[in-house]
């Protein structure tokens, strides 16, 4: 009898290493809009765009690069963007000018999602059949930390380093570490895998799309996290306004009880039915937005960052993972990448829907609006069974 593949291994821990250097060298920048603003002098305008160009260049380009990069080049291409990093991070301190900046922020938005592209990629030829819940769940705790580690430390950092350049600097340096966890990451195994994924042609990204099983994950996808910016971006002014005194308890309540479900639900939702439970926690999230909405208490307002906490902790794991095992392994590292093109498009399309809102309605209308995009995310689930593959 064989004996079963791991899921922790020197390579999968190595590789979920360089996951969280990735995410630190932007979670570092917290303190950005303050730079622009006090140091760079820069108008709303062109912060709003400076800052908006890393995400929209991997937007662009994660779509384009997909398709190429395979778990047989994706070393290669993960040692080449962390160069790339590196490089952009240090170009940040002669970036004084609006058109340096703005080439600056594109570039290195640009190496960012090669990096990110490249890293998924690889990182989903390490994960055992039956264990991918576990696996992403592992994962998207580490893509969480650098958010609950770097903003907290940058202030004193700033006040050590004499600066937020310096601070980037010493990020560049930091993302040195890549090199050695790179040693624990095979290449290209041609010769263990008789069958290794080929190259993905035009007919195969075709068919993927038209998968209505692939199709409407990566729709949920796509809704979920559109309702989840609107909750990132505003709920501090929102908060303010109802009254709670420090809205910010509710992102460390909501973001610790995330990395709790990750990590100790991740084994449980491999052995239950991924679609039902999907579905319990959108339902859960169709119910908690109306009541976000129209709460003023400071208790339940708290209480709701636990609850929203565990629906994202639940929902967006499934989500990677019902991704993973509805593709075939060809496509497995590219609908994985695609998942993230949709959190990707989020960041662009939440704010700007939430601002319309906001300009013409309020805060209550904005969540009231989040929970019936939530609302029709659940519509996409009853394709995800088996009977409609």
């Amino acid at each position: 009898m064989e004996k079963p593949l791991r899921l922790i291994t020197k390579e999968f821990l190595s590789l979920n290493g360089i996951i969280f250097l990735n995410f630190c060298n932007v979670a570092v920048f917290f303190q950005f809009h303050h730079y622009l603003l006090n140091e760079l002098r820069r108008s709303p305008q062109e912060i709003g765009l400076l800052i908006g160009l890393f995400a929209l260049t991997g937007l662009v380009i994660r779509p384009l690069i997909s398709p190429l990069l395979h778990p047989g080049n994706a070393k290669k291409w993960i040692f080449l963007g962390s160069i790339g990093i590196i490089v952009s991070l240090l170009f940040y301190q002669p970036a004084r000018g609006f058109w340096s900046m703005a080439l600056v922020r594109v570039i290195h938005g640009g190496v960012y999602v090669v990096m990110g592209t490249a890293m998924m990629a690889k990182i989903v030829e390490t994960i055992p059949p039956g264990k991918s819940s576990q696996a992403f769940g592992v994962i998207s705790v580490i893509t969480l930390l650098p958010y609950a580690v770097m903003p907290p430390i940058l202030e004193p950092l700033i006040k050590i380093f004499g600066g937020f350049i310096p601070v980037l600097n010493l990020t560049a340096l930091l993302m040195v570490l890549v090199f050695p966890l790179l040693l624990f990451v095979k290449g290209a195994r041609l010769a263990e895998d008789p069958s290794p994924p080929g190259k993905i042609t035009k007919s195969d990204l075709i068919d993927n799309i038209k998968d209505r099983k692939i199709f409407s994950l990566l729709a949920v996808s796509l809704l979920l996290y559109v309702a989840f910016t609107p909750v990132f971006y505003f709920l501090k002014a929102y908060g303010h306004k109802i009254g709670i005194p420090n809205p910010g308890w509710f992102f460390t309540l909501s973001t610790f009880t995330e990395i709790a479900v990750r990590l100790f639900g991740g084994p449980f939702f491999d052995k239950m039915s991924k679609p039902r439970f999907l579905a319990y926690s959108l339902i859960g999230l169709a119910v908690a937005y109306p009541v976000l909405a129209n709460t003023s208490g400071k208790v339940l307002f708290y209480a709701l960052g636990l609850f929203f906490g565990l629906c994202w902790g639940v929902a967006m794991p499934l989500l990677s993972g019902l991704l993973f095992d509805s593709s075939p392994a060809k496509l497995r590292a590219l609908n994985t990448n695609l998942g993230v093109e949709m959190f990707q498009g989020s960041l662009f399309l939440g704010p700007i829907i939430g601002g319309w809102i906001l300009a013409g309605w309020d805060y209550r209308t904005l969540y009231c609006f989040c929970g019936a995009l939530i609302l029709l995310s659940l519509s996409f689930i009853p394709l995800l069974s088996k009977k409609g593959v």
